[in-house]
């Protein structure tokens, strides 16, 4: 008796090597978790199609999708609870740096898989009261989401940046982007910090109600940011992306991007990223957010670990 459940345990555990390892499986012998995002975010559509994709690429892969959120699915992946989540590389920078609200040493399982959209800093001031720079901010009132969302820490990091600090604002409010529009229309604020894809809609209510003025973010201030967390990179938010926006716009930008577990098997991660690139044209119908990009935009160079098996997949496309 004691011998047969040796036995099988034996082979449950060959099994699960053979399926790790490429060998010839079963469909549906890896099974993985996926924490996506919170409900009604955009993260979580996205991540089912994704899965989907997956599992059409690559028969062994059974995916349990389940919601989360950019800091509680980089500590799924850490503890081993989650294999892939969706992610925010500055967070991700932080992690791995062992920085962030309840972070106590650096993480060392978590592995980038793929960029997949720019979320973009943008800046809409009222044009109307003379504000044609960050410098011209002085005692004026600021609008940023509220405290612990990475809108207002990077918000707040620009502000100090720019030596005004928050303390040299006449008011700052803690709102969420509709009540931001509301408070910029209403003249309760001056100025707006939103961190979102191109367009946001908030600033497009915004623009439509009062004259706006898109700042940029000047090589000084962007060097100060990039020396506090190396996930930002330029990003120009192009001319008319905003009534009455007649010039390009400097910004930065921080890249939304899947995450995996490094212990992932080489070979299933090359499958996830070659899969997800190739659909690129259906994901459109997905988000619009994925209109125009291609390998290159899913492989750009990160400032993290890259897992093997993407980067493998990403280097023979030519993309990183």
């Amino acid at each position: 008796m004691r011998s047969s459940k040796r036995g099988a345990c034996t082979i449950a555990v060959a099994a699960m090597i053979a399926a790790f390892a490429g060998a010839p499986v079963h469909a549906q012998d890896v099974k993985l978790t996926y924490f996506t995002g919170p409900t009604g975010g955009s993260w979580i559509p996205i991540a089912g199609a994704f899965k989907s994709i997956w599992e059409k690429a690559d028969k062994r892969l059974s995916i349990e999708n389940r919601p989360g959120a950019g800091l509680i699915n980089l500590k799924a992946i850490e503890e081993g609870k989650a294999e892939i989540g969706m992610g925010n590389l500055i967070s991700t920078v932080d992690a791995l740096n062992g920085i962030g609200q309840g972070i106590t040493k650096p993480y060392v399982n978590v592995c980038h898989l793929a960029n997949i959209y720019p979320q973009v800093q943008q800046i809409a001031a009222r044009a109307d009261q003379g504000i044609n720079s960050l410098a011209d901010l002085k005692d004026k009132s600021l609008g940023t989401l509220p405290r612990g969302n990475t809108t207002e820490v990077v918000a707040s990091w620009i502000m100090d940046a720019s030596g005004i600090g928050y303390k040299g604002l006449s008011k700052v409010n803690f709102a969420s982007i509709a009540d931001q529009a509301n408070m910029f229309k209403d003249g309760q604020i001056s100025v707006s910090m939103i961190i979102s894809t191109l367009p946001t809609g908030g600033i497009m209510d915004m623009a439509n109600s009062r004259p706006v003025r898109m700042l940029d973010i000047p090589d000084d201030i962007y060097k100060q940011l990039v020396a506090k967390n190396s996930g930002f990179a330029r990003f120009t938010i192009p001319k008319g992306t905003y009534p009455g926006q007649d010039k390009d716009v400097l910004s930065v930008q921080f890249p939304a991007h899947v995450i995996v577990s490094c212990k992932l098997p080489d070979d299933v991660v090359y499958n996830m990223a070659k899969s997800m690139t190739e659909a690129l044209p259906d994901l459109v119908s997905v988000n619009s957010v994925f209109k125009g990009q291609t390998v290159k935009d899913f492989g750009a160079k990160v400032a993290i670990k890259v897992h093997p098996g993407a980067e493998k997949y990403f280097k023979e496309k030519g993309a990183m």
